[in-house]
């Protein structure tokens, strides 16, 4: 009798073994945008807690971090634009793309702490390299360089955006739809001004 009580158990602590195993795999493929893990909290191995605990899924959890990297990138090239641009307008648009992301950066942070969900604090070193490579550029170069960066840039943010909008948790649906309204702004101000520059 013991046996077969036994049985149904050990075959449970197998499968969830193995869901164990295939969540760590994923998340070791996916690309880190900082060194080290970034699935540690205060030095413990957080993957797959987070979901069970916070009801967030993987795709939410996913769109979190690419989100945020999306926003320090946007931040980052912000504050080179402010003063490398050479034209008011881009200058401007910098400005509001400073004032803007900075304000998505904290309501993500914020959200991301909530659902416990650990987003990146930094960019991946190919996104680095790209930016030290516009500090060295000024002028007219540079502002073509940049606008037609937001263009691309806005234009896969808000597919980005898209899917987070389509998640099941509510909250990260709220501010994935708030939030895209300001990147489809940014988008036009953006196409307007590459145009302009023609």
């Amino acid at each position: 009798m013991k046996k077969i009580f036994l049985l149904p158990t050990a075959f449970a602590l197998i499968l969830s073994f193995g869901s164990c195993q295939t969540a760590d795999k994923k998340s070791a493929t996916t690309k880190d945008s900082v060194a080290g893990d970034t699935n540690m909290i205060n030095g413990n191995h957080a993957t797959g807690a987070e979901s069970t605990e916070s009801g967030v899924d993987e795709a939410g959890a996913t769109f979190l971090r690419k989100a945020a990297i999306g926003g320090i990138m946007e931040v980052e090239a912000a504050k080179i634009a402010a003063k490398n641009a050479k034209s008011a307008e881009v200058k401007e648009f910098a400005a509001k793309m400073l004032a803007d992301h900075t304000k998505a950066n904290t309501e993500l942070k914020a959200l991301a702490i909530k659902k416990k969900v650990i987003t990146p604090d930094a960019l991946p070193a190919d996104d680095q390299i790209h930016l030290d490579e516009m500090k060295k550029m000024t002028g007219e170069a540079f502002d073509q360089h940049y606008m037609h960066m937001m263009v691309t840039d806005h234009e896969k943010t808000i597919t980005l955006f898209k899917t987070g909008i389509q998640n099941r948790d509510q909250a990260i649906k709220t501010w994935a739809s708030n939030t895209l309204k300001v990147i489809e702004l940014h988008n036009a101000m953006a196409k307007k001004i590459v145009v302009d520059m023609k």
